[in-house]
């Protein structure tokens, strides 16, 4: 098996291009701050966020909570030190700001000033991890959800590493528990097994609502009713029991209402998520989404919020390559954008603050990720420069717009470089995304996954990012093109898009190349098979062989909602929209790169297209990166990724080879009297 595999964890030296000098490099990319986690103070005097960054030492991603004094317009950071510190949230009365870090060993809650000084352990739990929190609304304490620890005789089988591992069983499931500043021990609120995956804790701190799905397994979260428990007695009763998902549950200001996100009813893995809302007592149930043509934001970052009235719920929602605030009036169910500020940009997190403003954490573009205050009067005020080396320095990014011979509106982002010259052709890179739902949008982002966006247009490529069907952001219709389709209508509109640039005369036909991670790998596997117009491909996490999917993945039902069914029921489907069924036809020179710890898109994928490859003579490298799941995680490796790819095409597609490594030579020793 090593035979086969060019180990990630052996360090490489520097390749051709990976070192490049200036404000794209690869080293320097890896510098960036990512900011989310936007909370405001009650009294509205500081708002908190979180940055994350790589950290090469430790090789892990280093989180730090920030602090905005509002009324100097001073940040500062907070928590420093090697381990993450994040989700931050204030205290009731403003006075302290809890968050979550593992800097003791398990993930504890610390409390700490705004002013500064020495975080204090919160909780000091030895056995297990808290997950998500929520101050208790007196400020005494808190109700937290964590896993359930191992048992001991767990910890001896893991020591011992001899005995059977069962299959879906002995599941660790995450609880609701309450905690009381100054207690030893957490109260455990859920003791039946099931999986608590959100919470939120009623305004009169008399009610948990929550949502519960049967077990911690992925494909589960479809299968998650709301539940009410009430704190003084423990009693658990249900709120909404159906088919589907509904989940982020939350109390309206007045506690009559429970605003969640829902997938209406439906077991469904491609349609909208909406927005519903019924009272505690399970009466006037209602979706307020419904003709909201996209998947309401109730379970990403900043989740959906009420209005200080109840009488609007704000949620964050994509719209084409942007994603924005949007807000819906729970009488009427009229949604609208809360402005147009947003119409060119990603809104990664908000909050409201004080005086009717709404604190977000934006980017676009060309403007790295910082935080933003949006004054009714006063318009849109940047608060934070946590990213300041960032600034101007990307490459130009434009919106291409073309349409598919059978109807579909489509969308692209292009990015060129700074000094771009009308006229000249480009040699040309496509990524696509994940998903097949996911979406390019205008974010700031110097990295997508494994490939250093910003360090090619450096290089001087031009970079397409295709919004195909199948895609988010434009609505249930586009995003269910693709079912039953993988590698057809979603294949042609890419391809489509490649052509629109060379007809501008932007693309050279003759030097392009092609990459993706997940769903992009697959379609990386698809196009090797379907074409040889690229000089070169990296596949990443790719799914190659769709039957043999089915039976390695942790999500088939996944698949069955893309093709209808189990494999068996439909062989010829799976077939049809298999690389490995066409791998004869495959001719291009493919990078396949896996994490070793893969759930999602199991290692045997890529293995699987690396034997077919290599025994059809295609020149071809397989990486695997030890440790890793879906997504590599670490940094050292990260940067390794980034490296391999802007080797593999300069190589390829511009022909330069890698520096050969110069050994230091040793001098002669000196001779002594």
């Amino acid at each position: 098996m090593k035979a086969i595999r060019r180990l990630a964890w052996v360090w490489v030296v520097l390749l051709a291009g990976a070192g490049l000098a200036g404000a794209n490099s690869i080293d320097k990319i890896l510098t960036y701050k990512s900011v989310g986690g936007v909370e405001a103070s009650p009294d509205g005097r500081w708002v908190a966020f979180t940055a994350t960054a790589a950290d090469f030492d430790e090789n892990a991603m280093n989180s730090d909570v920030w602090v905005i004094e509002l009324q100097t317009g001073r940040s500062y950071q907070l928590t420093r030190g090697a381990k993450r510190d994040n989700d931050p949230k204030w205290s009731p009365d403003g006075s302290r700001l809890a968050f979550l870090s593992d800097r003791g060993g398990k993930v504890n809650l610390w409390l700490i000033s705004p002013d500064g000084g020495e975080a204090e352990a919160g909780t000091k739990f030895e056995k297990m991890s808290i997950a998500s929190y929520e101050w208790l609304p007196d400020g005494s304490g808190f109700v937290f959800t964590a896993a359930d620890p191992a048992t001991p005789e767990e910890e001896k089988r893991k020591k011992d590493k001899n005995d059977p591992i069962l299959v879906d069983k002995e599941f660790k499931y995450a609880r609701l528990y309450q905690f009381k500043l100054g207690d030893k021990e957490p109260a455990k609120l859920t003791k039946e097994d099931y999986h608590v995956a959100s919470f939120n804790v009623s305004p009169d701190g008399k009610w948990v609502a929550f949502s519960a799905q049967p077990t911690p397994k992925v494909p589960d979260f479809r299968k998650s009713d709301v539940r009410l428990l009430e704190l003084a007695t423990g009693t658990i009763r249900s709120v909404v029991a159906r088919a589907g998902q509904d989940a982020a549950p939350r109390f309206s200001p007045d506690g009559q209402w429970i605003a969640f996100a829902s997938s209406s009813g439906r077991d469904d893995w491609t349609g909208n998520s909406n927005l519903w809302v019924v009272k505690p007592d399970g009466s006037g149930l209602r979706n307020l989404s419904e003709s909201f043509d996209e998947s309401v934001g109730g379970f990403g970052a900043g989740g959906h919020l009420w209005s200080a009235d109840g009488q609007w719920i704000y949620f964050t929602a994509g719209q084409g390559v942007s994603d924005r605030l949007f807000r819906i009036q729970v009488a009427s169910g009229r949604s609208e954008a809360v402005t147009d500020h947003d119409r060119m940009k990603v809104c990664h997190d908000y909050d409201f603050g004080p005086k009717g403003s709404v604190l977000l954490a934006l980017s676009d573009p060309h403007a790295p990720a910082e935080v933003y205050r949006l004054d009714a009067n006063a318009g849109l005020r940047k608060l934070t420069s946590v990213n300041a080396s960032f600034e101007n320095t990307a490459p130009t990014t434009e919106l291409l717009r073309y349409r598919s011979p059978d109807g579909f509106d489509l969308e692209g982002l292009v990015v060129k470089p700074r000094n771009y010259e009308k006229g000249k052709r480009y040699p040309l890179l496509v990524i696509v995304h994940g998903g097949p739902a996911g979406v390019f949008n205008y974010a700031f982002t110097p990295r997508r996954g494994a490939y250093p966006v910003h360090a090619f247009a450096e290089q001087g490529y031009v970079i397409f990012l295709p919004n195909p069907r199948g895609s988010g952001n434009y609505g249930e219709k586009f995003r269910q093109a693709n079912i039953k389709d993988w590698g057809y209508g979603d294949y042609r509109d890419i391809m489509q898009g490649v052509d629109e640039l060379i007809k501008q005369g932007v693309a050279d036909p003759e030097r392009m190349g092609e990459m993706g991670w997940s769903y992009g790998g697959y379609m990386t596997s698809w196009i090797v098979t379907q074409t040889d117009r690229f000089k070169a491909v990296s596949m990443g996490a790719g799914l190659s062989n769709l039957i043999s999917m089915y039976g390695v993945t942790d999500i088939p039902e996944f698949s069955e909602a893309y093709f209808g069914g189990p494999p068996w029921e439909d062989m010829q489907g799976y077939l049809r929209s298999s690389a490995m069924n066409f791998v004869q036809n495959a001719k291009t020179p493919t990078l396949i790169q896996h994490g070793q710890e893969d759930r999602r898109v199991p290692i045997s994928q890529g293995e699987e297209f690396y034997r077919a490859l290599t025994a059809r003579g295609v020149p071809v490298e397989m990486v695997v990166y030890p440790r890793q799941p879906h997504g590599i995680q670490e940094p050292r490796l990260i940067k390794d990724s980034l490296e391999r790819n802007l080797a593999w095409f300069n190589k390829w597609v511009l022909g330069l080879e890698p520096p050969v490594e110069k050994k230091e030579e040793k001098k002669p020793e000196e001779k002594k009297d």
